[in-house]
């Protein structure tokens, strides 16, 4: 099998199955890899046959083709006009539709938390009768001023260490806690996130409604459908500012 234009073009499924299958030259082997590296095309249609293979559902594929063609219709990865012509001739619909189907399967909880969430904005405050913005001229510890002027200026991931040295000084800051929690789902530790906005949640009922409802995202991105719907549940019952957002986010849960 001879190639000169790996580069140029897409390669066919007949290529790429030789490929997977190390039946091709060295050096058509490097032509393929550089190709893959630059076509996004080609490399998706790669992955997805590498992952046929491992699962063994050769067979199973076509049978998803009319079910996941609109699937495919709304993906934006690659070129789109490109990624429909290619479907409509009949030469990648099975392997790109397969990847389609899991592709927006597994991402729905992270396209729904990014649909719902929405960065929690310090009030401004006063001090003395006068105006303080970024909180520069408040008296309070310097780490948590430092942390607060980071998280205003979204700098969320600056915040972090100044939240964390002055939690250790003032656990009991429940509106330190609170922030550090949602710096923490800003950069998307929601591991950490989680329990801060528990521990908020349970001591102080001033911040109860803002705590569940970010926690109640944090779940969903956690993909755990049960604790999200439960803390959503008791927004809708219990709070007037985020149950009409609460009911809208269990009913796509």
């Amino acid at each position: 099998m001879e190639r000169n234009d790996s580069k140029c073009q897409c390669l066919s499924l007949t290529e790429i199955k030789a490929y997977l299958n190390n039946a091709v030259s060295d050096q058509e082997k490097l032509l393929f890899s550089s190709h893959f590296s630059t076509c996004e095309l080609c490399n998706e249609v790669k992955e997805s046959f590498s992952t046929v293979n491992q699962l063994g559902i050769d067979e199973d594929i076509t049978d998803l083709k009319g079910e996941l063609f609109e699937t495919v219709n709304r993906r934006n990865i690659i070129n789109r006009r490109l990624f429909l012509s290619r479907i409509a001739a009949g030469i990648l619909l099975p392997i790109t539709g397969f990847t389609a189907y899991f592709y927006w399967n597994s991402t729905a909880n992270e396209r729904l938390y990014e649909e719902h969430f929405h960065s929690y904005v310090i009030p401004e405050m006063t001090t003395r009768g006068a105006e303080a913005s970024y909180y520069e001229d408040i008296s309070m510890p310097e780490d948590l001023k430092i942390a607060i002027n980071y998280y205003s200026a979204k700098k969320y991931k600056e915040s972090l260490p100044h939240f964390e040295a002055y939690r250790k000084k003032q656990p009991q800051n429940s509106y330190a806690t609170f922030l550090n929690g949602l710096a923490n789902l800003e950069e998307n530790n929601i591991d950490v996130a989680i329990p801060y906005l528990e521990e908020v949640r349970i001591n102080d009922t001033s911040l109860y409604e803002d705590a569940t409802w970010y926690l109640a995202l944090a779940y969903t991105k956690q993909k755990n459908k049960t604790a999200a719907a439960l803390l959503l549940s008791e927004l809708i019952d219990n709070s007037k500012f985020y149950s009409p957002k609460a009911k809208t986010l269990k009913s796509k849960l």
